[in-house]
């Protein structure tokens, strides 16, 4: 039975914010990476598109395109969504179908709905500090990597985001986060579940196999001129040229801009001397340390009592501090070289370790310190000053850094004056051509799997498809190729798909049905052996005239994982029924390719039930995820949902 939802409501310290909100805030640099998993729980969404201007992308359309317990879902929240899946799914969304993916969004968006009424009536809500922080964190609105509100509120801006509305969407997504926590993190696997489950996991399983082939038959099959026929009037959707297009684009690159750059000798003393600490060979701390390592909290007395001791022998003059790092520190590496860890720059140490480093006087071995790896003794040995690079000796890299520095703020300001202008005078490229100086260009014929140059990215071959660019004559959205380029089309000619002749596709239909009786055949012969099997064993292959004893394969004893064969023959085996005291159980697998392949399960041995360090973890995990999975079955079985996907 799933679990109640009287989960700790109100708690403000369980947030995750989520890979889909960040995504959102990055799409114009700073390396976003997407992640949607649609396929597995489709309830994470956020209502915010490409370039954070889809609020007015779609037209402001107040259809509703979904009714969840009485609330509207705006037609425009879904066709969003629908954008962000296009994008992520690249060429695969154009095989899936314009249907399928509405519905997928559409799915999306009442899950989410669902989630924010229900963590709303348990009294879930994120903090004013939970937001802060969440946003505090986002890569985008940071300087030098802090926070920085002078960039937050410029980024808003430039997106033409209100800050408060953007605010609560956050408060909105972290209280969601909150819900969808207490279901996952309270889920548990109890002891006996995890040693069924490694008993069950671990087990071995010794088979013998045959497999007849389906290429073994095919020269036996003779195809008539009247099936192809037959064939081809039944099936001429499958012999049809792909649908074409030709598009004309804008491609608007980082790169290229840089070249536009004008730069001056003034400009760039300007630069560096704004920028000097990026031409500085920084100070650095040859140090030797003595580690009393600490992998687990309960160590921690002990360890401090030994790290303690150890300083006060050398202090004491009982020991030098060599002798003490070769023969009791826990770091092997260092301790060959008498705890001599090297030289130590700032940034890619341990926090505590180099706040201890760069304190120290040098020589001068400093009191323990507990840090990241344990308890450390720390000595500085010698010191090499930072060097300021001169302009002279770095000029070549400043010209460089420059003209990325200011070929930046161009893109940036050019791909929103691209978006706004290619959406608001959306019949033509030329009005958004001429507003960022970059010509129209445009391209062969394209295909929904094949484009070429730039247009390749699965994520511009389907807005070339698109029903915005293919039905309704309009501009696509802005596609993101990457942190530095967009690209934004229209379509400058289409090719309906055709039928191809008979004569053109007759040896592939040939090939087609041979393929197909020799599949039927091998059944045939297939299910005739394996009901003799049963009875007499492989003694019986000889008789049937398929093979010979020596064309049985014999792995031997395999596992669910690891194993050469055939992961539809693995996935059969472990499914059949442990077989009686020298006997054997008997079954067979259709593979994708048609061949035909009789199992022998021989016996069956057990898995070792050891429960591995983290199998409370991962046990959790996986029931927390099926417990999130039924809680959202629930709660859409127990609400009033009325969908209207013709307003998408």
């Amino acid at each position: 039975m799933m679990r109640p939802y009287a989960l700790r409501a109100g708690s403000s310290d369980q947030f995750n914010l989520n890979n889909t909100q960040k995504n959102m805030l990055q799409t114009i640099h700073d390396k976003a990476k997407g992640w949607i998993a649609y396929a597995i729980v489709g309830f994470i969404s956020v209502p915010f598109a490409l370039w954070g201007i889809n609020s007015y992308m779609e037209g402001g359309s107040t259809k509703a395109a979904a009714v969840v317990n009485g609330e509207d879902v705006p037609a425009q929240e879904v066709q969003q969504e629908l954008g962000q899946i296009r994008q992520q799914f690249g060429q695969m969304a154009a095989q899936l179908g314009d249907d399928s993916l509405k519905k997928m969004a559409l799915n999306n968006v009442v899950n989410q709905v669902l989630l924010r009424q229900k963590a709303k009536d348990e009294g879930y809500r994120a903090s004013t500090e939970n937001v802060a922080t969440a946003i505090s964190q986002i890569s985008v609105f940071q300087k030098d990597g802090q926070f920085d509100k002078a960039t937050y509120e410029s980024f808003l801006a430039s997106q033409r985001r209100n800050q408060g509305a953007f605010e609560e969407q956050m408060r909105t997504d972290i209280t969601n986060g909150q819900f969808r926590d207490g279901l996952q993190s309270t889920a548990f696997a109890t002891k006996a579940q995890m040693e069924q489950y490694q008993t069950l996991r671990n087990q071995k399983r010794d088979i013998e196999l045959f497999t007849i082939k389906v290429a073994d038959f095919e020269p036996q099959i003779q195809i008539t001129d009247e099936q192809i026929s037959k064939y081809y009037a039944e099936h001429k959707s499958q012999f049809m040229t792909e649908e074409k297009v030709k598009v004309a684009y804008i491609d608007l690159n980082q790169e290229a801009l840089a070249k536009t750059v004008t730069v001056d000798a003034g400009g760039l003393q300007a630069y560096y001397d704004e920028h000097k600490d990026r031409y500085l060979t920084p100070e650095t701390r040859n140090t030797s340390h003595i580690l009393v390592a600490v992998d687990d909290p309960a160590q921690d007395a002990e360890a401090k009592k030994k790290i303690d001791a150890i300083y006060a022998d050398i202090q004491a003059g009982k020991k030098t501090f060599e002798d003490v790092a070769k023969t009791e520190s826990d770091d092997k590496a260092t301790a060959e070289a008498a705890g001599v860890v090297g030289d130590v720059a700032a940034g890619s140490w341990d926090p505590e370790f180099e706040k201890a480093v760069f304190a120290a006087e040098v020589n001068k071995m400093i009191e323990p310190v507990k840090t990241g790896a344990g308890y450390e003794i720390i000595r500085v040995n010698s010191v090499k000053a930072a060097v300021q690079k001169t302009y002279e000796e770095v000029k070549a890299q400043v010209e460089q850094d420059y003209r990325r520095a200011e070929a930046e703020k161009l893109f940036l300001d050019a791909a929103e004056k691209l978006q706004t202008i290619a959406y608001e005078q959306s019949g033509d490229l030329a009005p958004a051509s001429k507003a960022v100086n970059v010509a129209v260009q445009e391209s062969g014929w394209l295909t929904r799997s094949k484009g070429e140059g730039v247009l390749i990215d699965p994520k511009v071959l389907a807005e070339a498809f698109s029903d915005e660019v293919l039905k309704e004559g309009k501009n696509s959205q802005v596609v993101q190729v990457s942190d530095t380029q967009a690209i934004v089309l229209r379509s400058a000619g289409q090719e309906p798909a055709a039928q191809k002749p008979l004569e053109e596709v007759k040896a592939e239909i040939t090939t087609l049905l041979k393929a197909q009786e020799a599949r039927k055949l091998v059944a045939q012969k297939g299910d005739e052996l394996l009901k003799q099997l049963k009875t007499t064993g492989w003694a019986a292959l000889d008789a049937s005239g398929l093979g010979k004893a020596e064309a049985i394969e014999k792995p031997g004893f395999v596992q669910r994982t690891g194993s050469t064969v055939a992961p539809e023959v693995i996935e059969k085996t472990f499914t059949l029924p442990r077989p009686a005291a020298g006997q054997l159980d008997w079954d067979k697998v259709v593979l994708a390719s048609g061949d035909y392949t009789i199992i022998s399960l021989k016996s069956v041995e057990d898995g070792a039930n050891t429960i591995e360090e983290n199998s409370a973890q991962m046990y959790g995990g996986v029931s927390g995820s099926r417990e999130l999975d039924a809680a959202l079955e629930d709660l859409r079985a127990r609400s009033e949902i009325e969908l209207h996907p013709e307003n998408i």
